[in-house]
């Protein structure tokens, strides 16, 4: 499933995402440990590229969510 700007995730607190690399342009999404599908990789020109996703409206850095 290709998880978009405009679904709705539902969970707690960030503690609970966390990402698998899948190819370069989106990763893999699980919300405690179940997958929820798959989500697309931004790169922010603010930051030098730092790759962030949108969940919920909401931008989570890559590098703070745990990795499988």
């Amino acid at each position: 499933m290709l998880i978009e700007e405009h679904t709705k995730l539902v969970f707690n607190k960030y503690e609970q995402l966390s990402y698998n690399d899948k190819e370069e342009t989106y990763v893999e999404l699980f919300i405690d440990d179940e997958l929820v599908g798959e989500i697309e990789v931004w790169g922010d020109s603010e930051m030098d590229g730092r790759e962030y996703i949108c969940v919920n409206y909401e931008i989570l850095y890559l590098d703070e969510l745990k990795t499988k």
